[in-house]
């Protein structure tokens, strides 16, 4: 709370007792150690006239132990003249060493005080008219000793209401200034948590996260530098963010963010360096006068830092925007090893699909390879088809596992180097539905189930296992069957050689509206083969 001159000339006197004093006429003084009484509020003759004089500093001096620390009582020092401590908090001043600080009274006159042979002795060496002194006294303001002690004692309350209320105030004023730092932060999480999807780019994302700080905080520029130790950050490890206007290129902005990663550790407490020249870090004065720095620690792993400089307005950089820029390095910290742990668990799925997929190939000399090059073309294709990231990952897994459903079918079968029989037949075109039932009671994998169900169906209808035909076959199959198709020609079988690329593109635009969609197959055969000749040469070996 802002002191007012009052605070000053009453020091240790709440503001809010000293306003209602006065606003009820009390004289207010102040009392020294050598029995001086001073009065500051008051410009009435009378009560200026009587505390100047010597017999009656002479008299206070007698009951200074009674007078100095008291509250809440009252004193006569003169007959008809009252003192009355009031209480005061002393601890909102500092006193140099060896001086007390004067005690805050309240002068009031007692309704025999124009009877007081004080008063006469008074006005008989000042040479002053005693009559003349009567008049000016305010006779409505005399009391009654009774009337004085209960003001006292009410002094003594107000004052500690006073002073309730002003910690009460302060605390208001604490928690106020709380409540709105915690709503900037909570409102900086909120944005970000609504900002991030899942199929978001986690770079996007951390721009975002950089432009949201640096508005919130009103900072020239905002920066966050990736460690370059942590292989699972993969395409973001070493890669700096910035937002705002950094003065500096990307090589001298890394190199800053280095040494500062290098100095804060995994240290949790931001740093504020309120003159970044004595930093003695190579071209960071010039970047700002003032920085602020928070690292981005996981567990026991450093994964950057988070670094900005000098607010727009000028103003210090102080421990609202530290807090705030913490709370930020928490949440990108927990983004980013969420990010590792998403790729773990993305790059175990996908491992085990691979090592589920390749025993399936194994089982046939001829095959082997074969899904992974299925998946390869149907990714292809579902780009060139216009499909969004998400849905291209999900084509390619279908892909992979398409053929899981081998699993069912007796190997003497699928190895059969002789022409099939029809009952044999038969079996092979149940592997469709038997991966369909071993896809069907996983929640994640309900959208691959198409794509492994109805790869052998046809534009025509003539395909299995349901004969379905046109659109009405789901785009996953239709996908995969061209691209299945492709593999199958372009290999090696018993009854028959490996077709050429070129064999095999004439046959798909052959077989365009009877085998398969003649839209995806206008779009297959314009596919860059490269990765896919490339894959089969691989798998040969």
């Amino acid at each position: 709370m802002v002191q007012s001159h009052y605070s000053v000339e009453f020091p240790g006197l709440s503001d809010r007792l000293r306003a209602r004093l006065e606003s009820l006429g009390v004289t207010l003084a102040l009392l020294g150690t050598d029995g001086s009484v001073t009065v500051r509020s008051s410009g009435r003759w009378v009560e200026s006239l009587i505390a100047g004089s010597p017999q009656f500093t002479a008299a206070v001096r007698q009951h200074l132990p009674l007078l100095q620390g008291l509250s809440g009582q009252a004193v006569e020092v003169w007959q008809g003249v009252w003192l009355i401590p009031l209480p005061g908090d002393h601890r909102r001043h500092t006193w140099s060493a060896g001086t007390a600080p004067p005690q805050p009274v309240a002068l009031l006159f007692g309704d025999d005080l124009t009877t007081s042979e004080w008063l006469t002795l008074l006005c008989d060496q000042q040479r002053i008219d005693r009559e003349v002194a009567l008049a000016r006294i305010d006779r409505t303001a005399l009391l009654s000793a009774d009337q004085i002690r209960r003001l006292a004692r009410i002094f003594a309350w107000l004052q500690h209401d006073a002073l309730e209320l002003d910690s009460r105030t302060a605390e208001l004023q604490v928690m106020s200034r709380q409540l709105s730092e915690s709503y900037e932060e909570l409102s900086l999480l909120y944005r970000l948590s609504t900002h991030l999807t899942i199929d978001q780019p986690p770079a996007q994302f951390l721009v975002f996260a950089c432009r949201q700080l640096q508005e919130v905080l009103g900072l020239t520029w905002v920066a966050l530098q990736l460690t370059e130790d942590e292989p699972r950050l993969d395409e973001l490890a070493g890669r700096v963010f910035t937002s705002g206007d950094v003065r500096c290129d990307q090589h001298a902005l890394h190199r800053i963010g280095k040494v500062l990663m290098l100095r804060q550790g995994r240290g949790r407490h931001p740093l504020i360096l309120s003159d970044t020249a004595v930093a003695n870090i190579p071209q960071l004065s010039r970047l700002a006068n003032q920085l602020l720095a928070v690292s981005l620690v996981q567990g026991d792993k450093h994964l950057g830092i988070l670094f900005g400089g000098d607010k727009l307005d000028g103003s210090p950089i102080g421990t609202a925007e530290a807090k705030l820029c913490s709370a930020l390095a928490y949440s990108l910290s927990i983004f980013l090893e969420n990010k590792m742990l998403f790729a773990d668990m993305q790059a175990m799925f996908m491992g085990t699909l691979h090592a589920l997929t390749n025993s399936i190939d194994a089982k046939d000399s001829y095959t082997y390879g074969h899904s992974e090059r299925v998946a390869l073309l149907s990714r292809q294709l579902a780009a060139a088809a216009g499909l969004d990231e998400r849905t291209i990952e999900r084509v390619h897994i279908s892909a992979l596992i398409h053929d899981i459903g081998k699993i069912g079918v007796p190997e003497a079968v699928l190895c059969k180097t002789g022409p099939l029989t029809e009952q044999e037949f038969a079996l092979i075109k149940m592997h469709p539905l038997i991966g369909a039932r071993i896809l069907g009671n996983m929640r994640q994998m309900q959208d691959l189930v198409p794509g492994v169900l109805y790869h052998h169906e046809r534009w025509d209808g003539r395909g299995y296992p349901y004969q379905l035909a046109g659109p009405d076959i789901p785009l996953f199959g239709r996908l995969i069957s061209l691209a299945d198709a492709c593999d199958a020609m372009s290999s090696n079988r018993t009854y028959r050689g490996a077709m050429s690329l070129e064999q095999v593109l004439t046959e798909i635009r052959r077989n365009a509206g009877t085998q398969f969609d003649p839209q995806l197959a206008e779009l297959f055969v314009k596919l860059d083969f490269e990765p896919f000749l490339e894959k089969t040469r691989e798998h040969a070996e």
